[in-house]
Formats: C-alpha cells, structure tokens, sequence
C-alpha cells in the first residue's frame, strides 16, 4: 500500500484489538489484492441514547486504480452480534472483498 491506513474512531476510546484487527484484515486484503493503494477505515459506536439494536457502523473507502474508490458501508443494525466492534469490523471487510472479488471478475 502506498499510503499508510487511516483507522478513526468515533463516540469511543480507540481500541488495541480493534485497530490490531482492522491491520490484519487490511493485509489479507492486500495479500488478495496488490494494487491497493489506500485504506481509511472509521468505526461509529452505537449512540447511548438507544437503548437496543443499533451496533457499531464501519466504514471503509478503499483505492483501488483504476477503479479509483469502492466504499464500504456496514450500517449499525438489529443484528446483537453488531453490538461488538470486532464482528462489525469482520463483516464489513467481508462487503468489502466481495466488492474487490466482483470487480476482477
């Protein structure tokens, strides 16, 4: 990659494990993908005004030339596994090479 990864985190502490798996996922994507040039990754804590449902967003922009940006939105849903980061995280990047995959196809 050319331009180191971005990772923010918003309405929450970052987090070591977070940020260590967000790392490994983008390394199997570029292990997947050579000609990833960037990645910006943000992850939205569910507010504390709701009181169920709603987990955590994850958003990623990725650069992929020629294709330029493929985006990413893994919206907070009812889903309770979403209520943790890291299985928000883990399907979020599963969207995302998805994306790539259809892409070289």
């Amino acid at each position: 990659m050319q331009i180191a990864p971005e990772i923010t985190f918003e309405g929450s502490e970052s987090s070591d494990a977070a940020r260590s798996q967000i790392l490994s996922e983008i390394e199997r994507l570029e292990t997947h993908n050579q000609r990833i040039t960037g990645c910006r990754v943000k992850v939205i804590a569910p507010s504390h005004k709701h009181r169920h449902g709603i987990g955590f967003e994850v958003h990623i922009w990725l650069t992929l030339p020629p294709h330029e940006n493929i985006v990413v939105n893994q919206s907070g849903s009812n889903d309770a596994r979403h209520e943790h980061a890291q299985v928000a995280i883990r399907d979020a990047f599963a969207a995302l090479r998805r994306q790539v995959d259809s892409l070289a196809a």
